[in-house]
């Protein structure tokens, strides 16, 4: 039982990277690098402003709390 959308004798995948990448030029290359470390960035830093937030939440609710250990009784 083949399924028709993998099998590539029917659905051949065209080799597009090498002939792709051959027409972009170097300026737009560079602006999709640039853009790339510009989304990047911003990822981290809200990242961790946003982790920043939780640690901080945690702390206040006292989830970070040891919770208190209860010595076993042992009865003889």
């Amino acid at each position: 039982m083949t399924n028709p959308f993998l099998d590539p004798d029917n659905n051949p995948i065209p080799d597009s990277d090498s002939k792709e990448l051959a027409k972009i030029s170097p300026q737009k290359k560079r602006e999709i690098q640039k853009l790339f470390m510009i989304l990047l960035t911003i990822g981290l830093v809200i990242g961790s402003i946003v982790s920043f937030a939780i640690v901080k939440a945690l702390n206040k609710l006292g989830l970070t709390d040891k919770t208190p250990q209860f010595e076993r009784i042992q009865t003889k």
